[in-house]
């Protein structure tokens, strides 16, 4: 999904031009207005915007000035500037700042709606994959040596350096931090994989770590790095000389909406799905792994939320002689470690599948102290997902849980991990339960703030802001959920209440038309007859007949 911003004082343009662009049916391009440069501030801090369409002159604030509060918050923001102005000085310092248009508002719509197209189409342009699969082949070739990954993997597990001064160990490792400089911390895991093998799974984590450096760097110093086979950790800085504690609430928000587009452009460019989990404040090096944990723990409890979620800290809370028995139990090890990201992320299939690999593992089947052991790993991994989901105390009094406690070791390998399968199917079926439950509820919300406030803000930002929701995964929920996306339940509710307000009532067309929100009464006319074939006033005269 892609945002334009309208900025205009004059009511008349602004609500004119919002209906030009939606009636223009651009695929997947939120429109958002704003009366003022300062409107359009508070509309650039709580959300990403892509394109800004901006008269220049305006009261208080004039549209060149609002440029550069946009650079500022969003570097790859896409300027257009309409105005009356024909005036070299304000051409040369737009094309300065950037702007990539500047159209007269004599030249018409379509000279409008095609500098939209062009900035549509630089926007995609940034990102082609074969760029970013190209560059990711090389720094593969090139990735950070085993050395530079262990000591920064260190650091987010709180052992920091010794013997030397932190900047001495950075600046010997090649790495682009300081030790003087707070910093923040982002995490990335790809939810899905698919049918990927391993070199192609390397592959790709370096693809989406560099489209991450790409969008990330910008406006902030990234150091990031791949761990734990299927995350990236982004340690995040202020870049150049701070201007004062009043700096990180702005780089904050970059860095959040930020995390959106590196989620679409990974979806779009590499068919992967990835959740970020961010700070909400900047750090200092004691506290990185106090950040981690927090953030570990809310990507945690988030699985079963479905994929591609924005989090913060917030959201929630070798063959030696005996080497046969120690690389079974490594591998045992290995598959229960999977099982728990399986049960986490609520792949169903996937954990029988392991699970029945687990029970097949030829040396726990003859060997009853590694049985014991492996089913002790294994209970205590259920032990600490059911945990941390709230689950363990409601099926603490199950039979098969109880069984699973005791560990009785007269019953057979078999048995103990069909108790285990069971388990893991009760556990799916609640967080199903739990799921479609909270998905009826967010679509009853969602439809009750729609039919009351129809004339209202319904931008999907607002809507999100409702449900406590990102914008983007909200709309794909929605759609998940009910098989319609959100504008047109939108527009079907507007005309359904259109409908009503025609038979019922005497009022004016135009007034019906800003009742249900429309920008306009000529906008209202053209979307009435395009739904229904009839003129909102042919339809009142035949609805009376």
């Amino acid at each position: 999904m892609r945002r334009i911003l309208i900025v205009d004082d004059e009511l008349f343009i602004l609500n004119g031009l919002s209906g030009i662009i939606k009636e223009a049916d651009y695929a997947d391009l939120e429109v958002c207005k704003a009366s003022s440069a300062d409107e359009a501030i508070e509309w650039l801090h709580r959300a990403t915007i892509d394109i800004v369409l901006t008269d220049i002159c305006m009261p208080g604030m004039d549209g060149i000035e609002l440029q550069r509060h946009i650079i500022r918050q969003w570097p790859r923001c896409k300027v257009i500037f309409l105005t009356g102005h024909d005036e070299f000085t304000y051409i040369k310092e737009a094309i300065h700042h950037r702007a990539v248009d500047y159209i007269l508002k004599t030249e018409g719509d379509e000279a409008v709606l095609g500098a939209i197209r062009r900035a549509l189409s630089e926007l995609d342009s940034e990102m082609e994959r074969e760029a970013q699969v190209e560059q990711a082949q090389s720094r593969l070739q090139i990735a950070l040596p085993s050395l530079q990954n262990e000591f920064l993997t260190e650091l987010l597990q709180g052992e920091l350096p010794k013997g030397r001064p932190m900047q001495e160990q950075f600046d010997a490792l090649n790495l682009q931090l300081t030790d003087s400089r707070p910093v923040l911390l982002l995490l990335a895991r790809v939810d899905e994989w698919l049918a990927y093998g391993t070199a192609d799974k390397a592959l790709l984590l370096f693809a989406v770590q560099n489209i991450a450096d790409e969008y990330l760097n910008d406006a902030v110093a990234t150091q990031s790095f791949v761990y734990e086979k299927t995350r990236i950790a982004c340690l995040i800085q202020p870049m150049g000389e701070l201007q004062g504690e009043e700096e990180f609430p702005r780089l904050i928000r970059f860095v959040h909406g930020t995390a959106e587009r590196i989620q679409q452009t990974c979806n779009e460019l590499l068919k992967l799905k990835v959740s970020f989990a961010a700070s909400s404040a900047f750090c200092t090096w004691s506290l990185v792994s106090g950040q981690h944990d927090a953030l570990r723990r809310a990507m945690r409890r988030s699985f079963g939320a479905g994929y591609e979620l924005l989090l913060t800290e917030q959201s929630a809370e070798e063959l030696i002689d005996n080497a046969p028995v120690e690389w079974q139990m490594k591998r045992v090890c290995k598959l229960t470690d999977e099982l728990g990201l399986l049960l986490e992320s609520g792949q169903r299939e996937v954990f029988r599948h392991k699970l029945a690999e687990l029970m097949n593992v030829e040396l726990l089947i003859g060997d009853a102290d590694l049985r014991l052991a492996a089913a002790c790993r294994l209970l205590s991994m259920f032990m600490t997902f059911l945990a941390n989901e709230g689950l363990l105390k409601p099926l603490l009094g199950s039979a098969n849980m109880d069984s699973l406690l005791k560990l009785e070791t007269h019953i057979s390998w078999e048995q103990t991990m069909l108790l285990f399968a069971e388990l893991g199917e009760t556990v799916f079926m609640r967080k199903e339960s739990i799921s479609k439950q909270y998905g009826k509820s967010l679509v009853h919300r969602l439809r009750q703030y729609i039919d009351a406030n129809l004339s209202g803000d319904l931008s999907v930002i607002r809507l999100g802001e409702v449900v406590s929701l990102n914008a983007s995964y909200l709309s794909r929920l929605y759609k998940q959920l009910t098989g319609e996306s959100l504008s047109d339940t939108i527009m079907s509710t507007r005309l359904s209440a259109a409908n009503r307000k025609l038979r019922e009532t005497d009022d004016k067309v135009q007034d019906i038309a800003a009742q249900v929100g429309f920008e306009s009464a000529a906008y209202f006319n053209r979307f009435f007859k395009k739904a229904s074939g009839l003129t909102p006033q042919e339809y009142r005269e035949q609805a009376r007949i």
